[in-house]
C-alpha cells in the first residue's frame, strides 16, 4: 500500500512494514528504495537548518515549492557543506522529473516515492557531483 504518515511526513511506497520502524534514532535506510522525508510546508532556511543538524553529507528532504506550480516540489540536500535545492518538474501526464531539462523516458516518475526509488540507486547532479537519494534527513537530531 502506497501512502503518507502525516504525523512525521513520510511517505512510503508498497511497504509491508510500519514506516515508523524503518527509519529511528538516527539509523540509515539506504536499503529502503523510496523512502524519505517529506516535509511540506517548510522554508528554505528552515529546511537547511534540519540539514545542518543532521550534518551527513548527501542528507536530504523534500519540500514543496512556492515560486513555480510546474516545479510543485523541491530537494534540499546538503552536498560537500553546501545546500542544494534542486527542483522537481511536472511533465506530460501529470508525471515529475528532476530538474528543467527535458528527460529520458526512465527519468519521469508518477510520484515521488518513484522518483526517489530511482534516484537512489540512479544518481542525478547536484554542482558536478553525482549523488543518489540515499540518506534521507534525521529529524529525531
Amino acid at each position: 500500500s502506497s501512502g503518507i504518515n502525516a504525523e512525521y511526513g513520510e511517505i512510503y511506497d508498497d511497504m509491508e512494514e510500519d514506516p515508523d520502524d524503518l527509519y529511528t534514532d538516527g539509523e540509515e535506510c539506504e536499503m529502503i528504495p523510496g523512502y524519505f522525508r517529506y516535509l511540506p510546508n517548510m522554508e528554505r532556511d528552515e529546511a537547511n537548518s534540519i540539514l545542518a543538524k543532521d550534518g551527513r553529507s548527501t542528507c536530504f528532504l523534500i519540500r514543496n515549492s512556492t515560486k513555480d506550480p510546474m516545479f510543485p516540489y523541491v530537494i534540499t540536500m546538503l552536498c560537500n557543506g553546501r545546500y542544494d535545492h534542486t527542483r522537481i518538474g511536472r511533465r506530460d501526464g501529470n508525471r515529475i522529473a528532476i530538474g528543467v531539462v527535458r528527460q529520458s523516458a526512465e527519468t519521469i516518475h508518477e510520484n515521488l516515492a518513484e522518483l526517489v526509488a530511482y534516484h537512489s540507486k540512479i544518481p542525478y547532479s547536484v554542482k558536478g557531483r553525482n549523488v543518489l537519494l540515499v540518506n534521507p534527513v534525521n529529524t529525531n537530531q
